[in-house]
Parts: C-alpha cells; structure tokens; sequence
C-alpha cells in the first residue's frame, strides 16, 4: 500500500468529516466562514488521525489489511 492510497484514505475522510462538521456548525447558527474554518481545521486533525491509526495498524501486521487473492 503505497502513499497514493493513504492519500486517498486521509482525503476520503477529510471530505466525510469536513462537511459533517460544517454542516453541525451552520446547524449551531454560526457564520458559514467561522463553520468552514472550524470543520477544516477539525476535519484534518481528524482525517489525520484515522489515517495515522491505519498506517501503524497496517505496519504492525500488513497481512491483515491486504485483500484476499482473486480466484481465476
């Protein structure tokens, strides 16, 4: 698993996490800049960690997270 997939990892939940969080924050009544700059910092820190936590599960133990052989 090379740095194009955890790249993809961490953008997916960047994207889920940032809009949840800007979403909540409008749904508070806060200003949409104030909201957007809430969920972006948040939604990294956030994405940041998932994708961290993966990474070193993955090194621990690789054979666990590859998937399993196609049948031909």
């Amino acid at each position: 698993m090379g740095a194009g997939f955890w790249l993809k990892r961490f953008s997916l939940a960047f994207l889920i996490a940032g809009a949840l969080l800007f979403a909540v924050q409008l749904g508070k009544g806060h200003a949409p800049t104030d909201a957007a700059q809430f969920a972006a910092l948040w939604g990294a820190l956030s994405a940041a960690i998932f994708a961290l936590t993966g990474y070193i599960r993955y090194r621990r133990n690789p054979a666990c997270m590859l998937p399993p052989p196609r049948r031909q």
